[in-house]
């Protein structure tokens, strides 16, 4: 019999194995993204509940107090909360319907765990932080320069790391941190998804066609 433990450490493999292979598709690009640039560290970073667990282990490993304050300073101040996951927007897209409004602000930072102008959590930051980068400087041009097809291949790898943790949640990274309260709101973290269908537009779709099928390959 499987117990609670060795299933998520199963899942916890599977999810490091989606970050290597987007790390493999980093490696092809020209980025602009040094050590030090930090203009999308903000508090608007969403994560899966799976995610969340890889950063509280390595957090207890680091013996970081000082991280744990920065994170707890942060619960009463503005960020983006998701309404609706990677997805739950497939699942509305197949039924034709229109998605939640959902309010963000860039203006929203720094992020918690950013230290002098670093990542302290660079080795398990979540996908939403390794997915944002840019092919120029983003303090130069005001904001950064993803193409297309980027952006569709980064919603696909979306999609496989919310369907490993199918049974779990997503949040804002403080949300899902920090440790829940009586009287917490529910609307805080909502419940994944599994995935129903690829959110990868035609147009990208044979150029996807690899990529797809070795995420596959970790959900035997």
């Amino acid at each position: 019999m499987v117990t609670i433990n060795e299933n998520r450490l199963k899942k916890l493999a599977t999810l490091e194995a989606i970050y290597t292979l987007h790390a493999d598709l980093m490696q092809t690009l020209d980025l602009a993204c040094r050590a030090g640039c930090d203009v999308c560290c903000t508090r608007n970073v969403s994560l899966t509940s799976l995610e969340a667990v890889l950063i509280s282990n390595h957090l207890k490993k680091a013996d970081r107090p000082d991280l744990d304050d920065s994170l707890t300073a942060a619960k009463n101040l503005p960020r983006f909360q998701p309404l609706v996951t990677t997805n739950g927007l497939a699942h509305l897209c197949r039924l034709g319907k229109e998605p939640p409004e959902e309010t963000v602000n860039p203006d929203w930072r720094p992020c918690p765990f950013l230290v002098d102008h670093r990542c302290s959590i660079y080795a398990v930051r979540p996908f939403a932080c390794r997915c944002m980068v840019s092919k120029t400087v983003c303090q130069q041009d005001g904001q950064a320069e993803i193409d297309d097809h980027l952006l569709s291949l980064n919603t696909v790898f979306m999609q496989f790391i919310e369907h490993a943790d199918v049974s779990g949640y997503t949040g804002n990274l403080i949300d899902m941190l920090l440790p829940r309260t009586p009287g917490a709101e529910k609307s805080s973290r909502i419940s994944n998804r599994p995935i129903e269908m690829i959110l990868l537009p035609p147009e990208h779709q044979s150029r996807g066609h690899d990529i797809i099928t070795k995420l596959n390959a970790l959900f035997p």
